[in-house]
């Protein structure tokens, strides 16, 4: 038996759910021939963004794409058990049942979140790999985990992909996570530019390619609602779906508009539709969702806490007003009262363990590859895999990914050092333009393990590697914002479990199973 919800907003906002009725299996039951009775299957509900392939990876965890699992994305025809539409970091919902730890997905469906015209740029201070843009207004923030799809382009002649590449003009579609002040990307995609003769995204006499953006209404009047900060104007023409109409009950609402340029600026809404609500009462199973958590109130009975766009009543949310803000993941169950009982919740670990070097040996059998440093690097199932050598690159598996490595190949890769001291990769990326081994650096980033020697002359060691840094210059010893401190100051800095990012200079000889011979240190 099937029961049909509705805990929140479409399409990686959590409408319409449809989830599998689970029932209080007893492994104390025996089969006809002696065994243990399998467990009833448990209903799963998952909000996060895809982190690998072979089947589907969400948040790290897996769900099997059977024959009969349903891959809905907007504006695309339904499909059967083809998953290949699917790309890393896109945020997706899926219902699914877990029977004896395995999860088979029923459904997952995607919906981007803001989709236009880059209207300005600003990198980050010290990192311009990562920063802020906005779409019409919208802030769509960049961090180290966004991914970017290969279509954005390498556009500033540096090896990879990232917000170096996104230009004024260029037509962007992304998938996030919301925030106070807009959206936090978890996927970037180029579409096309409003420059250069290409077609305008949101040309009135255009069907289908309207602008899109997701957010509360803030106001409503007679001819307008203002969604995220950005007023639409609203006409006979404006198709308001769901049984919404234009009045105060869309206050607060979590809507998506979809939206034409009108012609002495501005923007008319073309289409309207909710995205948040809990609108069914009959809560089953697992749920679990990542995300920016935007507020908490342990003030109602029951409480509540707000992320991606929807309110969720919880028995006792006071372990999650430290988090506010935070991008977190949170896991629990509904209880016969249709309220959230928390199992799990917590921030979301940034990787404090990043290397950029050549590929020195390949193990297929083993699936993994080495470096000149000596690391061993071992992409997973959950691992996040990404080819900017080739158009495909978004959907591998590790296997697939692994198979494609050659000796000399550029890599980044980026993990969370455990508590025994190995890495769990969570991003393995091969750049797009191979580097010749002669005129290519190292670098490796990560918690120091034990230090050797004097401010005077000194090394200290990083996963294994040792770091030299005789050869670094009095200038090149940065602190945390990116300013020359010198040696003197750095090693008094330098205590274990500290993070510090080596660079080295060019060529093999500087970069050795082991070793790294600096040229630049900075405290991380």
């Amino acid at each position: 038996m099937k029961l049909s919800k509705s805990i929140g907003p479409s399409l990686g906002l959590l409408a319409g759910l449809s989830l599998v009725a689970c029932g209080g299996g007893s492994s104390n039951n025996a089969t006809p021939g002696g065994g243990p009775a399998p467990a009833d299957p448990v209903a799963i509900t998952a909000v996060g963004s895809i982190t690998g392939f072979g089947s589907v990876f969400v948040n790290g965890t897996k769900y099997e794409v059977e024959s009969d699992t349903v891959i809905a994305i907007e504006d695309e025809l339904e499909t059967m058990g083809d998953d290949s539409n699917l790309r890393l970091g896109m945020k997706v919902r899926v219902t699914a049942s877990a029977t004896n730890g395995v999860r088979s997905a029923d459904r997952i469906e995607y919906d981007d979140d803001v989709e236009g015209p880059i209207g300005s740029l600003s990198p980050d201070g010290i990192d311009p790999s990562i920063g802020t843009f906005d779409v019409i207004g919208v802030t769509i923030e960049v961090d180290a985990k966004t991914v970017f799809d290969n279509d954005v382009g390498n556009n500033d002649g540096i090896a990879g992909i990232d917000f170096r590449d996104l230009a004024v003009g260029m037509v962007v579609e992304v998938s996030g996570y919301p925030t106070d002040n807009g959206f936090l990307a978890t996927r970037v995609d180029r579409e096309f530019d409003a420059v250069g003769g290409d077609p305008v995204v949101g040309d009135p006499d255009v069907d289908g390619d309207e602008i899109e953006i997701k957010g509360p209404v803030e106001s409503v009047a007679a001819d307008q609602v203002r969604v995220n900060g950005i007023d639409f104007s609203v006409d006979t023409g404006t198709i308001f779906e769901d049984g919404l109409m234009l009045n105060d009950d869309l206050m607060g609402m979590f809507v998506e508009v979809k939206a034409d340029f009108l012609a002495g600026g501005g923007y008319r809404a073309v289409r309207i539709e909710r995205e948040d609500g809990f609108e069914d009462e009959d809560h089953v199973g697992e749920f679990e969702i990542e995300g920016v958590l935007q507020a908490v109130d342990t003030s109602a009975s029951p409480n509540t806490f707000t992320i991606i766009g929807i309110t969720v009543p919880v028995t006792d949310a006071s372990s999650l007003e430290a988090l506010v803000g935070m991008r977190v993941e949170i896991k629990g169950s509904f209880n016969a009262d249709d309220v959230l009982v928390l199992r799990e919740a917590g921030q979301d670990i940034d990787d404090n363990v990043r290397t950029e070097d050549l590929v020195a040996m390949v193990d297929i059998t083993a699936v993994n590859f080495t470096t000149r440093l000596g690391l061993v690097i071992a992409p997973t199932g959950g691992s996040s895999v990404q080819d900017d050598a080739e158009g495909d690159g978004g959907h591998l598996t590790s296997e697939q990914f692994v198979n494609r490595l050659q000796i000399g190949d550029r890599m980044e890769s980026r993990g969370v050092e455990n508590a025994d001291g190995s890495v769990t990769w969570t991003r393995v990326e091969r750049d797009e333009t191979a580097a010749n081994n002669n005129d290519f650096e190292c670098e490796l980033r990560g918690p120091i393990s034990s230090i050797e020697g004097d401010a005077a002359s000194f090394s200290f060691v990083i996963q294994g590697v040792k770091i030299l840094t005789d050869s670094v210059a009095d200038n090149n010893f940065e602190g945390l914002n990116d300013q020359p401190i010198g040696r003197a100051e750095f090693f008094a800095n330098l205590q274990d479990d500290v993070v510090v990012q080596a660079g080295s200079f060019e060529g093999d000889a500087f970069c050795m199973p082991g070793t790294l011979d600096a040229r630049e240190v900075e405290l991380e």
